[in-house]
């Protein structure tokens, strides 16, 4: 907790400087001896053998800057991190603390008697729930403290793997001219973090999740949600970069997502309610639907016939839902007139009252039940999401918590329309999902295109090193993720 991880980057400046020395060395070895091999002066083997020589000499100039500035790279990745885990650690020992403990600056945990009163105490020590309660706190924190501690061995390990990667000339993959052959300065270095070696078969390793943990104060639980699996990312790859990026390419894939739904609930909706007001007597089809209906053939759209000649009435009707269940259970009187719904026209409420929930479920089809379960779902979620709201998250972020209001308002009415298509049903979600492709636009509004295109490229240019770096991260894990290993 004492040390000064600043010294860090002082020795990365120190690294910079080497760089810049042998950048002027490499200058002048390369205008005033590389020429004397080359030139009309010499020939011969013994010149075509100097040549060789003298260009090898260059290169380990070359790799010499290369190394040095990955050097610096890693020094300053590594006092990043132990600047951020000591974060972690003083948060951890303060939260301790607020919680009733005391923490030694050995980091041992022990419960803070000297709060209570001696009646307290006395009450306490005659109460042996309470006592039993008071050591697993106490255990509790203590293990989450220690967590916090193994975390920074972790990333010793890591770091100091990190340099020893950087000083390695790399054998069989140097440039053609590298000739010292494992013993040069390392020409391919990145300066990239790397993990230490996993543990060998049977070696029990910890591993740190309070980071995975929501922080109440200051997260929501849709920020939650991103933050912890871009964390989930860094940790199993080793590289917080990739976790970082996950989280925008998460958190921009989730807002397009929700655009589209809404506009694809708004843009058809509008125009079924414009149809049902002209035609009274034509009910509405339930919001998302299109596909469904597409199958079991409410729509007559030219080629889709052919297209769906192979697949059984049986197979449309499961996944579509069926008229005649539609139509035997949820026809109604309308201003004299008997209608007939189809299955995406049918409330499945009057399906359930007349024919029970099972009828109601032949008539919705599995397409249109799990939209039904998947917009209630959403709902439930962006409840759950708005009560971790308080006023200084509202103040702190007030487009954010507009558009998870507006977002939980149009899954409920859509859930509601799926369920009830009527015109008060979509014309609410209609209604809705204008006003939250409205937010998400207002929200996003600087940043979305920029996670989107950040996020296709990175799929395309890392996809494969992640790949490489969650499965190395993964196998350092091991018995943690694994208890059955």
């Amino acid at each position: 907790m004492a040390t000064d991880f600043g010294l860090l980057d002082t020795a990365a400046t120190g690294w910079d400087k080497v760089a810049e020395e042998l950048k002027k060395v490499e200058g002048r070895y390369r205008s005033a001896v590389l020429p004397i091999t080359t030139g009309s002066g010499w020939v011969g083997v013994s010149a075509i053998a100097a040549n060789r020589r003298s260009v090898g000499t260059h290169y380990e100039y070359l790799a010499a800057q290369t190394q040095a500035k990955a050097t610096a790279k890693v020094l300053r990745a590594g006092r990043e991190r132990f600047a951020e885990l000591k974060k972690v650690l003083d948060s951890a020992r303060a939260d301790a603390v607020a919680a009733g403990m005391k923490v030694s600056e050995q980091g041992r945990v022990a419960y803070d008697y000297d709060r209570l009163t001696g009646q307290e105490r006395a009450d306490l020590q005659a109460d042996s729930k309470a006592l039993q309660s008071v050591k697993e706190n106490e255990g509790a924190w203590a293990e989450h403290i220690d967590a916090c501690v193994r975390s920074f061995d972790e990333a010793d390990k890591d770091l100091k793997a990190s340099l020893e990667t950087v000083i390695t000339d790399t054998i069989g993959g140097g440039n053609a001219n590298d000739m010292t052959f494992g013993s040069g300065f390392n020409g391919q270095a990145k300066g990239d973090m790397i993990a230490a070696a996993p543990p060998k078969a049977g070696d029990e390793v910890s591993l740190d999740l309070s980071s995975l943990m929501m922080n109440p104060k200051t997260e929501t639980l849709s920020m939650w949600s991103a933050r912890a699996q871009g964390d989930i990312v860094a940790r199993l790859s080793g590289n917080p970069e990739w976790g970082k990026l996950y989280s925008r390419y998460v958190s921009g894939a989730v807002s397009l997502a929700a655009f589209a739904r809404a506009t694809g609930v708004t843009v058809p909706g509008v125009s079924a309610l414009i149809q049902a007001y002209r035609n009274p007597g034509v009910p509405l089809n339930a919001p998302g639907t299109l596909t469904a209906r597409l199958i079991n053939g409410s729509m007559n759209v030219p080629g889709t016939a052919n297209a769906l000649n192979g697949v059984s009435p049986a197979v449309r009707s499961a996944l579509g839902g069926s008229h005649a269940v539609a139509a035997q259970y949820g026809s109604y009187m309308k201003n004299g007139a008997l209608i007939t719904p189809t299955a995406s026209q049918a409330n499945l409420l009057t399906v359930a009252e007349s024919g029970g929930l099972a009828n109601a479920a032949k008539a919705a089809g599995a397409m249109r039940g799990l939209g039904v379960v998947g917009s209630a779902g959403a709902t439930l979620y962006g409840v759950a999401n708005l009560s971790t709201y308080d006023s200084e998250k509202i103040a702190n972020n007030p487009d954010k918590f507009a558009s998870d209001l507006t977002g939980t308002a149009f899954n409920a009415t859509l859930t509601a329309a799926m369920i009830a298509p009527n015109p008060v049903t979509v014309g609410l979600a209609v209604g809705t999902g204008v006003i939250y492709a409205g937010a998400l636009v207002w929200e996003n509004r600087e940043n979305i295109a920029d996670a989107w295109n950040t996020s296709t490229d990175w799929v395309g240019d890392k996809a494969e090193d992640l790949g490489k770096g969650i499965a190395s991260g993964a196998s350092k894990v091991g018995k943690f993720l694994n208890p059955f290993d």
